[in-house]
C-alpha cells in the first residue's frame, strides 16, 4: 500500500450532502478526495419523485437528480474515489484514513456517510430478504401489483411507502405497535381516505414466513399477546433509519441511537471533523436540508483551514 501525500480535506460519502460539500470545497479551492464505495447519490437512487426540493420540478426522479450531482461534479472535473474507508485515526494535527487499497492523510475531515434502513431483527427477515421483504416500496412495489402487502410503521415514512403501494397493490396493511400514527396529519388524511388501506393498530410483527417467497406475516398484539396470521405476498419495512456511523464509535461524540452530534457549523467533537447529511443529529432530515449541511460544512472547515470567510 502507498501513502498519499497531505491534502487539506477528505470527504466520505458521495450522496447529496457529501456532493454539496466537495462542490463548495472546489469553488472555496480546498484541495480534496471524496470517497464512495457504492455508488454516487446515495439514497436518492432509491426515491421515485421528489416532491419538495425548492427550483426542482415536483415529480422529478432520484435518479434523476442523482444523474445532475454527477454531472455537477464531472463539470467541475471532481472524480470520486470509489474505495470504502476501514479505519479512520487523529494523531496530533492529521486524520489518517485507511482504505483496502491505499493510507490517505489530511488535515480535515468531512462525514457524509448517510444511514441505512432499520431491521425488525425477527425469524424469516434476513432469508427472505429480496424474496417478498424489502425496504424500499419505490424500489420494489412494482413487483406487488395487484397483491397484497403489508408495510410496518407508523412514521411519515411507512405513510409514504403505504400511500405509494396502495396505486400498485391489491391490497395494503399498515402494521403499527402504537394505537396512533406518527406521521404528519396530512399524510394521515390521506392514509384514512385510501379505501385498500387497512390499518392494524397494537400489534408488531413477531416472524415472517414463507420458503421461497413470502406467504404470510404473524403479528403478535402488544396488549395481551395474541398472535394472528396475515396472509400477503410482501412486507416492506419502514422503522426508520441507522447511521453509517460506527467507524466514528469512540472517535466522535454520538448520541443513543449513534447519530453523530454537532454545533450549528456542523463540527463534531473532534476540532478536525465535521459531518452533514443524515449521519448526524438533526431535527428534520430532507435532502434539501442535507444539501445545506453538505454546503456549511465545507465552508466551516475553509474558515478553519485559511482562517477567514469566503463572499457568497
Amino acid at each position: 500500500m502507498s501513502q498519499a501525500r497531505v491534502k487539506e480535506l477528505a470527504i466520505i460519502g458521495a450522496g447529496i450532502a457529501g456532493v454539496s460539500a466537495a462542490i463548495y470545497a472546489k469553488r472555496s479551492g480546498l484541495e480534496f478526495d471524496i470517497f464512495e464505495s457504492k455508488a454516487l447519490g446515495g439514497q436518492l437512487l432509491l426515491m421515485e419523485n421528489i416532491d419538495n426540493y425548492a427550483g426542482i420540478p415536483a415529480g422529478t426522479k432520484g435518479f434523476e437528480l442523482s444523474e445532475a450531482l454527477s454531472r455537477n461534479l464531472s463539470g467541475l472535473d471532481i472524480e470520486p474515489i470509489n474505495q470504502e474507508i476501514l479505519s479512520i485515526k487523529i494523531d496530533k494535527d492529521l486524520i489518517w484514513l485507511k482504505s483496502q487499497e491505499n493510507n490517505y492523510t489530511y488535515k480535515t475531515l468531512i462525514i457524509a456517510t448517510g444511514a441505512t434502513f432499520r431491521r425488525l431483527d425477527v425469524p424469516g427477515e434476513s432469508q427472505l430478504t429480496g424474496k417478498g421483504v424489502s425496504y424500499c416500496a419505490v424500489c420494489d412495489g412494482f413487483f406487488f401489483k395487484g397483491k397484497t402487502v403489508a408495510v410496518i410503521g407508523g412514521g411519515n415514512t411507512a405513510a409514504e411507502e403505504a400511500l405509494y403501494l396502495s396505486d400498485v397493490a391489491e391490497k395494503v396493511f399498515l402494521v403499527h405497535r402504537r394505537d396512533q400514527l406518527r406521521a404528519l396529519g396530512y399524510l394521515q388524511k390521506e392514509i384514512f381516505a385510501k379505501k385498500n388501506i387497512e390499518i392494524i393498530f397494537g400489534h408488531v410483527v413477531e416472524k415472517v414466513n414463507g420458503t421461497t417467497k413470502v406467504d404470510s406475516l404473524i403479528l403478535s398484539n402488544i396488549k395481551n399477546g395474541e398472535k394472528k396470521p396475515l396472509s400477503l405476498q410482501g412486507v416492506f419495512i419502514a422503522i426508520g433509519i441507522t447511521p453509517a456511523t460506527s467507524l466514528f464509535s469512540g472517535l466522535l461524540d454520538l448520541d443513543d441511537s449513534g447519530f453523530i452530534l454537532t454545533d450549528e457549523f456542523l463540527q463534531t467533537s473532534s476540532p478536525l471533523i465535521w459531518a452533514c447529511g443524515d449521519c448526524r443529529k438533526r431535527p428534520l432530515k430532507q435532502l434539501i436540508t442535507a444539501a445545506s449541511e453538505g454546503a456549511i460544512a465545507s465552508l466551516s472547515v475553509y474558515k478553519h483551514l485559511r482562517g477567514h470567510y469566503i463572499s457568497a
